[in-house]
């Protein structure tokens, strides 16, 4: 399943959004790396091409912190600068972060007719192989072309996410039964106690002579957890042998948390943290099933759920990792991660005609994407832009693409994917937005808009919304959402059991814009129009939800691009080119 539970803390606040006109502040951008050789791909039409990938900026993933020195920002450092520490995705010395996982069991309740598994050698090896195994070892043990949770953040963010994983080589005993567990851990949750519970447990036995349960060769101190040495251990996985209860959101279920301890450099505390049953696991592929770990892994670097807790719409149409639990994270989470730098066109760039041609590969294989950007867009993942990348079955996607799971498949075929995303951070007053980079990374900040219709609780998203002038209901902005092709009747805005397909995606020969007869734009805009979110600066209100704005009429989404070709590679998979000029 792919339901889990965030601790966060939002204020209360009330608004007032910086409109397009404002001025923003643009960080440098790094070096570009050389463009793609276009060559196969290229198209038999003729065309002026005015523009390539080499002559295309790149989205920043870092920032100057005050003292002149450069940091990467991504959504764990927005975290920390808010003082909420979470786990690293791009760590800057390259070091690879630990991942502590405890396979945590109980007492035997013989009066619970649901304390059924049973937690022994055999399906402690099934948690370690789960987190550690190679793609070889694990295909041979689970029978399919699925990954492990280190072998999947290797690959998935290009080595700049990897984890050191460490199983513990035995079960911790908790010293009561389930049902005394979950009494005990009332007031702070199953997982908060279970780690808790854990960094007593790891003391005492590693104090012990030949380090007692943990065995004599045992090399790891409670403090080597902590890698980045900020009195932390980097993340702890708790796999508690015990059912989860079906359709419980509360106590035995999957998620990840946070204890909100304080650091202790000496004797680190347990801060980001997962708690999820061994039947996530082991219900499918021979007891190997990963996917519902390296979904909640995800959330440990501070991305939240893609898909509606209110059920009302389904805004990335279930094919994707923080949706349904499928394929490999997209090219948005991987920016929001820092590892991915998007190649950046502006409407500036394509003045008095000009024309550019842009080739994609597989962003699974090769971390290819490419931003339509707002007016004043600062460069990095945390603002409102078109997040354009090439779908296919390739790499870690191409079994759950293939085969599906949970009775969802993905694309089986290559094609274009388009996803309007509105990534704006707030702190302070929840209606403007911070655009300076800089300012993000040394202050921090929360997003303002999620995938839940209508917002989630504790969150103020529900305060982004354009009104309709008649007054009808509220249309609700989303952090992001597909431009589906084929802009079907039944779509992700009125069909919450929505999939998205292969006709979600943009083939050869296909052409998207916002014109104002166009069915994308009034379909899965908010304002129904090509005018982008952030051209509303709310002003004031009168009452809970009636709202005082203006709209800056030249914040529109001008763009106009056009499939050129698709081909297969052997490398990567496949290779688009695409056409992009201004819709005139």
């Amino acid at each position: 399943m792919n339901k889990k539970f965030l601790v966060v803390s939002a204020a209360m606040l009330s608004i007032c959004l910086v409109a397009c006109h404002d001025d923003q502040t643009e960080s440098s951008n790094p070096t570009s790396t050389s463009a793609v050789d276009a060559s196969s791909a290229a198209s038999s039409e003729e065309t002026k091409v005015d523009i390539t990938n080499e002559d295309l900026p790149k989205g920043v993933t870092t920032y100057q912190a005050a003292d002149g020195t450069t940091h990467n920002l991504n959504r764990a450092s927005i975290y920390k600068a808010a003082g909420d520490p979470h786990v690293n995705s791009a760590p800057e010395n390259g070091k690879k972060q630990k991942l502590l996982v405890n396979p945590f069991r109980f007492q035997k309740d013989q009066s619970d007719s649901r304390d059924t598994i049973v937690a022994d050698d055999a399906l402690l090896q099934k948690i370690t192989k789960a987190f550690t195994a190679s793609d070889e070892e694990l295909k041979q043990l689970s029978g399919s072309e699925i990954y492990s949770v280190k072998s999947f953040y290797e690959q998935s963010s290009y080595g700049k996410g990897a984890f050191d994983v460490v199983v513990l080589p035995c079960w911790v005993d908790y010293t009561g039964t389930p049902s005394q567990f979950q009494s005990a851990a009332a007031a702070s949750g199953g997982g908060v106690t279970a780690s808790n519970y854990l960094k007593t447990w790891y003391n005492a036995e590693y104090n012990k002579a030949n380090h007692g349960l943990l065995g004599a060769d045992w090399q790891y101190t409670w403090k080597d957890f902590d890698s980045d040495n900020d009195g932390f251990i980097d993340l702890v996985w708790n796999v508690y042998a015990y059912p989860q209860t079906e359709n419980d959101t509360s106590f035995w279920w999957a998620y990840v948390t946070y204890t909100g301890d304080d650091a202790n450099i000496n004797n680190p505390n347990v801060q980001t943290l997962a708690f999820a049953s061994t039947n996530f696991m082991t219900a499918k592929f021979n007891g190997y099933d990963t996917h519902t770990f390296i979904h909640e892994t995800g959330h440990t670097y501070g991305v939240l759920d893609y898909y509606d807790y209110n059920n009302v719409w389904k805004p990335m149409g279930g094919v994707d990792y923080m949706d349904h639990n499928l394929g490999d994270h997209c090219a948005f989470t991987k920016f929001h991660y820092g590892w991915v730098n998007p190649w950046v066109i502006k409407e500036d760039m394509l003045k008095d005609g000009k024309v550019a041609e842009i080739t994609l590969r597989t962003t699974t294989t090769s971390g290819d994407c490419l931003v339509l950007a707002s007016p004043n867009y600062n460069m990095t993942a945390f603002d409102e832009y078109m997040m354009v990348e090439l779908m296919g079955p390739h790499g870690l996607a191409e079994r759950d693409y293939k085969s599906g799971y949970e009775n969802t498949k993905g694309f089986t075929e290559d094609g274009i994917r388009i996803t309007h995303v509105d990534n704006r951070m707030w702190r302070g007053d929840h209606d403007k937005w911070i655009s300076d980079p800089n300012d993000l990374g040394r202050n921090g900040g929360e997003v303002r808009n999620t995938n839940s219709h209508a917002g989630r609780n504790g969150m103020r998203t529900d305060l982004d919304f354009w009104p309709n002038e008649d007054g009808s209901a509220k249309q609700y902005f989303t952090q992001l959402s597909l431009m589906d092709s084929s802009n079907i009747e039944q779509n992700w805005t009125n069909t919450p059991n929505f999939t998205a397909n292969n006709g979600t995606l943009f083939k050869k020969g296909q052409r998207f814009n916002l014109g104002p007869k166009t069915a994308w734009a009034k379909t899965f805009m908010p304002s129904g129009t090509n005018l982008w979110n952030k051209a509303k600066t709310i002003t004031g209100w009168a009452g809970t939800d009636k709202q005082t704005f203006t709209i800056d009429e030249t914040c529109t989404f001008n763009f106009y691009l056009k499939v050129k070709n698709i081909v297969k590679d052997p490398e990567y998979g496949a290779v688009a080119t695409l056409e992009i000029k201004l819709d005139n």
